[in-house]
């Protein structure tokens, strides 16, 4: 689309995807490109084997792709050239080669000798001939001429696995960017539909284009200049700025529309005296949760502090949410949560403070089913005595739990050592060993260290010394908190688990300020995961799906070590196996345990990281390293770092991982309201994926027109027909489906039905589909 607008190109005039320096190629892009009409690949990373090969994707897609390693994108006319044709046509057939010459790397583009020796080249007796072209004319000869290529069906990793970690903070943009601007585009259809807000088109075009501008090579890997990324977190705050504004104005004038007076209003007597409005009006604007969120403002509601829970993932959902009650006079024993039906529950206090001349009690509750793409709406209010609750619980000693696990905190590591399934009595600990143990590496000096990791040559995992505290002991929310101390870095870790959630939150805290550089190497944090797991299968979410790989690092090519004796000599202490991989929100061990027959295992999901690793029974993340080129002070200071572990039980699926990941990083959204009447019911499902084995992965306005587009792709490996039902506010009844590839044009095989407000497609085992709805 960009060829399109800057120049005229119309879309079948771009075929290639040119990636001359990307660090890595996932198993699942073949399918995405071909949905664009693109059918040829460049690279010259990540890779062994043919030079010219078709790339088959997991959902069997092929592209024609080129592996340039052998010469690399920086490529220079000289005598070997001829040779490496010769070769070329021995193995393929072809009698044309493509090689690529001049300044690639940091511009520049051909110098006048590559011109000058091109020419002389080209006069040369014989062979060969030389002729400045294009890609589209080698790919086009290609096509015609080679024979029998070869096959490759997998993923194209690993190299520079350094740079799954570097520079932290621009891992976090990125997270934060992507789910930032999908839950606008839901908002803002959402807001359209049910409050005819204009949709801001412009707004999030923009703010997609700056997002997809900091995934650029040497800016997203880490492996730019300090300057880079004092850049690249201004165009984050530009995002969010964007994102949260849309979200903002679209979710409160909705929640401005909910019948909240059906809830009714608090005990007779408490309100403050004042014509419609509380004491509490005024106070929040500013107070932010988290990046991305609502603001906690408070309206000002009399007597009662209703407040609209919004879902944005295609499915309900039941969660622990938080906010504040400003300038309110409460015990701590007489708060109490109302739904719509009447039933009422107690609030858990969490907290207690002022911002800005306005005090707050922080309170937290479960907010059970609400609805895919929607709502359900709550009271908090004052009551003369709480109804009991049993949900979860802490002993003030370092043992929490709720109604599915029971969690054991040793106090010199501040790590689990025991994590029990209530259901089966299976610990997901193995003895002698602890999950969520944090370990301090060192890797010795080398080159390069913002891509590469170097061998360790020091471990030091934080077993002892932690002081313990049990924070907040229930019935909504149990945690303990453990701080440790190491040189001059503090760390605060926070293990809590809720009512209603099967899962283990950790937040981590850390004051990071391990400096590295050539005298010292580069430290290094880690997390880690022990499971009590035999013949353990390791997962890890890609774009649109996952991959399997071993959990034996020694087994993983590391494609790292073609770089000896290239960039650096081969005497360089480069780590040959580092282990770690990338990976998106998730990866997953499921193996057998000895005291169970059905399978075990653990989802580990995470915020913000992107470097995990496997290693037999132990998962983990690459939290932090402290590179020092070419960045040299790339991490010091206060990092807030989420992940959370899902063990399991039974049968499990990667879908269920891919949604405990969605979850985890789109948690619900708050949006404090008033007491009104209104014309929207107090709780409302827009859309839901009827197909368990089908994610939404985008929901957006068509590029042009008014329609609606939604993508969405298989997870399990089994060809589908997705049903995805929506609320005619989102999609009117009316509306028809066209199948379209990824530029939103209709495809000829279109198999995309709208009846009765449910959607139906054909969608291919691990492929991707796109309809528009209008």
């Amino acid at each position: 689309r960009f060829f399109k607008e800057e120049f005229g190109l119309p879309f079948d005039a771009v075929r290639i995807d040119w990636e001359p320096d990307t660090f890595g190629h996932m198993h699942t892009l073949p399918g995405l490109l071909r949905r664009g009409g693109v059918q040829r690949y460049y690279f010259h990373r990540a890779a062994e084997g043919p030079e010219l090969f078709w790339w088959q994707g997991k959902d069997g897609s092929r592209v024609l792709a080129f592996d340039d390693r052998r010469r690399g994108y920086n490529g220079a006319f000289n005598e070997q050239l001829p040779g490496r044709l010769i070769d070329f046509y021995k193995e393929t057939g072809c009698r044309d080669y493509l090689f690529v010459y001049g300044v690639g790397d940091h511009g520049g583009g051909p110098t006048r000798r590559d011109l000058v020796r091109a020419l002389k080249m080209d006069r040369w007796p014989i062979f060969p001939k030389v002729k400045l072209s294009t890609t589209d004319a080698f790919f086009s000869a290609a096509e015609r001429q080679a024979r029998r290529l070869p096959v490759v069906d997998g993923e194209m990793n690993f190299v520079f696995e350094g740079c799954y970690t570097a520079q932290s903070n621009v891992k976090r943009a990125n997270r934060g960017s992507e789910h930032a601007l999908v839950e606008a585009e839901w908002a803002a259809l959402l807001g359209r539909g049910l409050v005819r807000m204009p949709y801001p088109a412009e707004a999030l075009r923009d703010g997609w284009r700056d997002a997809m501008f900091l995934q650029f090579h040497d800016i997203l890997p880490g492996s730019g200049i300090h300057a880079t990324y004092e850049h690249a977190q201004g165009l984050y705050q530009e995002i969010l700025g964007k994102t949260t504004m849309i979200k903002t104005r679209a979710l409160r004038q909705i929640a401005a529309r909910v019948d909240t007076a059906a809830l009714g209003g608090g005990v007779e007597g408490t309100a403050e005296p004042g014509a419609g409005v509380d004491a509490g009006i005024g106070g929040g604007p500013g107070d932010i949760g988290r990046d991305g969120a609502v603001s906690r403002r408070g309206p000002g509601a009399v007597g009662c502090d209703p407040v609209v829970v919004f879902n944005p993932l295609a499915w309900p959902r039941s969660e622990r949410v938080s906010l504040r009650l400003w300038d309110r006079e409460y015990a701590d024993d007489e708060i109490v949560v109302r739904d719509e039906s009447g039933d009422e529950m107690p609030a858990q206090v969490v907290e207690r403070g002022n911002y800005w001349g306005h005090s707050f009690i922080g309170v937290t509750f479960p907010a059970r089913e609400v609805g895919g793409m929607g709502y359900r709406t709550f009271s908090v209010r004052r009551a003369v005595s709480q109804p009991k609750a049993v949900g979860c619980s802490g002993d003030r000693r370092g043992t929490i739990e709720n109604e599915f696990f029971r969690v054991e905190v040793e106090q010199a590591s501040g790590a689990i050592v025991h994590l029990i399934d209530k259901r089966t009595g299976i610990d997901f600990v193995p003895d002698g060993e602890r999950l969520g143990l944090l370990e301090y590496l060192l890797e010795a000096p080398h080159p390069m260290t913002a891509w590469i990791i170097g061998q360790i040559v020091r471990r030091v995992p934080l077993v002892t010394g932690a002081t313990l505290d049990g924070t907040h002991h229930g019935p909504h929310l149990a945690s303990v908190k453990a701080q440790h101390r190491f040189n001059d870095s503090r760390f605060t870790m926070t293990i809590s688990v809720a009512t209603g959630v099967p899962r283990v939150d950790f937040q981590l805290d850390a004051n990071w300020l391990e400096r590295g550089s050539p005298e010292i190497g580069v430290p290094m944090l880690r997390v880690h995961f022990p499971l009590a797991v035999e013949k353990g299968v390791a997962r890890f979410e890609c774009a649109n799906g996952h991959v399997e790989r071993t959990t034996d690092p020694r087994k993983l090519t590391s494609f790292t070590r073609q770089l000896l004796g290239h960039y650096f000599d081969r005497q360089q202490p480069v780590d040959h196996h580092p282990g770690d991989v990338p990976a998106q929100k998730w990866m997953d061990l499921t193996g057998s345990h000895p005291a169970c027959q059905e399978p075990v295992g653990a989802t580990l999901t995470n915020d913000s990281k992107y470097g995990h690793f496997a290693n037999g029974n132990d998962i983990g993340l690459t939290l932090l390293r402290s590179s020092y080129d070419p960045d040299p002070l790339p991490e010091l200071g206060q990092h807030t770092i989420r992940f959370a572990l899902v063990p399991h039980v039974g049968e499990w699926s990667v879908s269920r991982s891919t949604r405990a990941g969605y979850e985890f990083n789109q948690p619900l959204n708050v949006v404090p309201t008033t007491v009104q009447e209104g014309e929207l019911p107090l709780k409302k499902n827009f859309g839901e994926v009827l197909t368990p084995n089908v994610m939404l992965g985008g929901f957006k306005k068509a590029e042009e027109g008014s329609a609606v587009v939604v993508r969405l792709y298989e997870m399990e490996g089994r060809d589908t027909t997705a049903r995805v039902k929506f609320d005619p506010a989102l999609i009117p009844a009316t509306a028809k489906a066209v199948e379209t590839d990824v530029l939103e044009r209709p495809v000829k095989s279109d198999t995309a039905r709208f009846v009765r407000g449910v959607l139906s497609v054909r969608v291919p085992a691990f492929g991707t589909v796109s309809v528009k709805l209008g």
